[in-house]
């Protein structure tokens, strides 16, 4: 079934219609042999996609692992909120994103990309927050790579040098989240107005920039507030000058020209701006553990603490400083980019469904489960589609080589498949 271009109607019935066509397609896939009419009139078998079917189990069998991951530390951050910063401020906000957490991704339709050659999940409903739900993350940092990525080769490839940076300020203390975090910003735009003496700019070498803020709770329990920056700039750049001119620390390296070089600079750098602090904290706090290990005493860090020990109050504070405010920015050159197309998947054959079970996500195919074999018979799904091809192709059945481009509907009802 193809997904095909509808016309404009209310977003909620729009998801609807969408979803009753996947659901539709399932359900035709429980009778194994079932037949469809393709785009060009022809008469195919659904069965023709049990290998598909495989294959696309098999890729997302390799990502549930991580999609339980990431339930747990919703569910988890949800009751955080509601037990630590709902007591303290009841904004109807913050009771929404409890619920939005704990609905997400518990269920879903996934299906095979015949043009992408992947397995896709499209997931009832989503959370909607980027910066708590490491799901959201992933997805908003491949929409913003999609939109920055080939300005940037481009204009690595028309001369341009890339340096990526990181400015940094003294932390903020409680309660000065907010205030830092615009103060840092402001400052930062003045590279792009900042002059010398005679008048004239001072880094006129630097074109445009891609600025993403970062502000974690530190192991002192003030905010660590510092922006993550790939530069743009023509012709020389004095990073002393820079360093003299910004006042605190930068640290600054050039980017080599090479294939993925600047793939992986944006990779470094956008998973901080849609990085689920939640789970990026607690992987910083254990990587802090052990460098502490290896120091003396006197010399020894306490490690951030990662959100989930966050106190109610630097929690609250940090939801509200976030809220509204934009930590991915991009000036000069890079402003105001055209958004991404949104990823054309072509033709999806939708295949099954993935839930939320008691203690992991399963995957339920009604097309490989309709594979007519004894169930109980040991075999996995990929033993008995072998079998079945076994016991078709004797038979001369037009098309069995593939499980029938031309199978006829009931035939398979009619096969007796020994063990």
């Amino acid at each position: 079934m193809t997904q095909q271009a509808l016309p404009l109607e209310p977003f909620d019935v729009r998801r609807d219609r969408l979803d009753y066509y996947r659901w539709l397609q399932t359900e035709q896939l429980k009778e194994f042999g079932a037949t469809f009419t393709d785009q060009h009139g022809e008469t195919r078998s659904y069965a023709a996609w049990a290998p598909t079917a495989l294959e696309a189990q098999g890729q997302l069998e390799l990502d549930l692992p991580g999609y339980h991951k990431n339930h747990l530390i919703r569910q988890r951050l949800a009751d955080r909120i509601e037990q630590r910063v709902l007591t303290i401020c009841s904004a109807l906000w913050l009771h929404k994103y409890v619920d939005r957490l704990r609905r997400a991704r518990w269920s879903g339709a996934y299906g095979y990309s015949l043009s992408k050659g992947k397995a896709v999940v499209f997931w009832d409903d989503k959370a909607g927050l980027s910066r708590l739900c490491p799901d959201d993350a992933r997805e908003e940092a491949m929409r913003l790579q999609r939109r920055v990525l080939d300005p940037l080769e481009a204009l690595q490839a028309d001369g341009h040098a890339l340096h990526y940076c990181v400015f940094t300020t003294p932390n903020a203390a409680p309660g000065g989240l907010r205030a830092e975090m615009v103060r840092i910003g402001r400052r930062f735009r003045e590279i792009f107005k900042a002059k010398n003496k005679h008048g004239e700019l001072m880094f006129p070498e630097v074109k445009g920039a891609l600025c993403v803020l970062e502000a974690p709770l530190s192991g002192a329990r003030d905010w660590n507030v510092h922006l993550n920056v790939i530069l743009v700039v023509k012709g020389y750049l004095d990073y002393q000058k820079l360093q003299r001119w910004w006042h605190w620390n930068v640290e600054m390296r050039k980017l080599p020209v090479g294939h993925g070089v600047v793939r992986g600079a944006l990779t470094e750098l956008i998973k901080y701006a849609v990085a689920a602090t939640v789970a990026k904290s607690a992987e910083k706090a254990a990587a802090a553990e052990l460098d502490a290990a290896g120091e003396n005493d006197s010399h020894r860090r306490t490690p951030p603490p990662p959100m989930l020990e966050w106190s109610g109050e630097e929690l609250l504070e940090w939801l509200k400083a976030m809220r509204g405010f934009r930590r991915t920015r991009t000036y000069g050159c890079l402003f105001r980019l055209k958004k991404p197309k949104a990823e054309d998947l072509g033709q999806i054959v939708w295949l099954g469904r993935v839930d939320m079970a008691t203690d992991r996500y399963r995957l339920s195919s009604t097309l490989l489960d309709s594979i007519p074999e004894d169930k109980f018979s040991g075999r996995d799904l990929r033993e008995r589609y072998e079998a079945l091809k076994r016991a078709l192709a004797p038979g001369g059945l037009k098309g069995a080589g593939t499980l029938g481009d031309s199978i006829p509907r009931d035939v398979l009802h009619r096969i007796k498949i020994s063990a």
